[in-house]
């Protein structure tokens, strides 16, 4: 497709660079415009496809796929071609955004695979030959890849990961997601709202175990709404590749859970747990570096390496791994490098999670307040209250609100339901400018609109405050 790098192969412009980045994903884009923005000379090099995983393989066209399938109607088999088609569409948009992005901060992108040679050196090896270009400051960012155990055959036909279920030409009647974090649960009831019958295995008590257990509640009963088979607390133990009963491939796979083993019957199966930092090819023992054994870096708050001059940003440094965050790194990496600024990770950053219905929270959650509970107010609003959740038939959702009992001020919420990671940023401004509760009562919001929440759920928190005050 026309958004590969293969119009990228050639050579350095020049042998000294003040900055080299190793992926093209959020990180390494931001990181690469920010230090341009400083009057550097960057260096890009990308192994594959321009954006990296994110933009190919993971972000963008799961998004993508979420509201094809949003907006399509149920048709066989070919729905799932003309959902693909249209991620494919959007994917090559964004891509020209990105390209147009460097280009005009004049970034020196390079297709190839870059590795060090040794502190300041790194090679870029592409079709043309081998390149030795001269770094100030290397930026690695080269993300993860969905892991692939060796006793499992991944053959793109029954079993598949994250990445390669994208290829999919034909849509299964039905599918096991194996891993009940964020990619398992996303893809899920993607497939779910497209007519498959969905079976979502974890071997833990609870889906998504770092979210607030209401919402997470909310979801699974939503999830089991939608069809979904979902199985806590269960193990997956092995499959096979058999032929079904009327001729099909097919896999049989075996669970165990309280009550013992059980094996059951799938068209296809979605394997999402782990995923693996794309480190074999960094030649790091030539800098001195090392990574887990997942192929992660260990970091300082400035995203520093034990090589100072080494940067590590992204999913590659583990936790978040999400887009936004992996981006706002890339950028905080380069500000330190070439303005000496410590990063400050901003406190109030939001996460998203693209269910059906989707997820989204900021700041302090009300499972993290423990022996501390007294000292806030919880206040909710249900859409169902509100006119906008009727007129859109979400009456499932809900947003939740933590006030600070003594100064009133927003400390957190959280939303699940229609529109959740664009509510949740009103919720991360009001925490970000130390706003009071009152705030929400005391300002006017267009109606009808799934907004009014805050104003619903500030009203029940004063409520509460007064009583308490007595």
């Amino acid at each position: 497709m026309s958004y590969d790098v293969g119009r990228f192969v050639r050579a350095p412009r020049r042998e000294h660079y003040d900055l080299i980045i190793i992926g093209s994903g959020p990180a390494g884009q931001r990181a690469a415009v920010q230090a341009c923005k400083l009057g550097k000379t960057v260096m890009m090099i990308e192994k594959q496809r321009l954006g990296g995983s994110c933009l190919h393989l993971g972000t963008i066209p799961s998004k993508a796929l979420r509201e094809a399938a949003l907006g399509a109607m149920v048709d066989g088999g070919s729905l799932l071609r003309s959902v693909f088609v249209r991620t494919h569409r959007v994917i090559e948009d964004e891509c020209q955004i990105i390209e147009d992005a460097l280009v005009r901060n004049k970034v020196d992108v390079l297709s190839g695979t870059g590795s060090f040679i040794d502190a300041h050196h790194v090679q870029v090896e592409n079709k043309l030959g081998k390149f030795k270009v001269h770094g100030d400051v290397v930026i690695v960012a080269v993300g993860t890849r969905p892991r692939r155990p060796s006793d499992l055959h991944f053959d793109d036909e029954i079993l598949f990961d994250s990445d390669s279920i994208l290829g999919l030409d034909t849509q299964p009647r039905s599918l096991l997601v194996l891993g009940g974090g964020v990619i398992g649960c996303e893809y899920a009831s993607i497939f779910a709202r497209m007519g498959v019958r969905v079976t979502l295995v974890e071997s833990r008590p609870s889906l998504l175990s770092f979210v607030d257990p209401e919402l997470v509640a909310t979801l699974v009963r939503e999830f089991e709404r939608a069809g979904i088979d979902v199985r806590l607390a269960t193990k997956f133990i092995g499959m096979k590749r058999i032929t079904s009963a009327d001729g099909r491939p097919a896999a049989d796979v075996t669970f165990e859970d309280t009550s013992g083993p059980r094996h059951d019957q799938f068209d296809s199966v979605l394997y999402c747990l782990g995923r693996s930092g794309n480190c074999e090819e960094l030649n790091l023992s030539a800098v001195g570096l090392t990574v887990s054994e997942r192929g992660t870096f260990e970091v300082n708050k400035n995203y520093q390496t034990t090589v100072p001059h080494v940067y590590a940003v992204g999913d590659v440094i583990g936790a978040p791994a999400l887009a936004a965050s992996s981006s706002e790194q890339g950028r905080l990496a380069a500000l330190h490098a070439f303005s000496g600024k410590d990063a400050e990770f901003p406190d109030t950053f939001p996460t998203g999670i693209y269910t059906i219905p989707e997820i989204s929270t900021v700041g302090v959650q009300e499972s993290e307040l423990g022996d501390r509970k007294g000292d806030y107010v919880v206040a909710k609003a249900h859409y169902a209250k509100l006119a906008r959740g009727k007129i859109m038939s979400d009456e499932t959702g809900f947003l939740k609100l933590i006030v600070h009992a003594e100064t009133h001020r927003v400390v957190g919420a959280a939303v699940i339901g229609t529109s959740a990671t664009e509510l949740i940023h009103i919720g991360q401004v009001a925490i970000a400018f130390g706003a009071k509760v009152e705030f929400f009562v005391e300002n006017v919001f267009n109606y009808p609109t799934l907004a009014e929440a805050y104003k619903v759920a500030a009203h029940k928190a004063i409520n509460v405050l007064k009583r308490k005050s007595c």
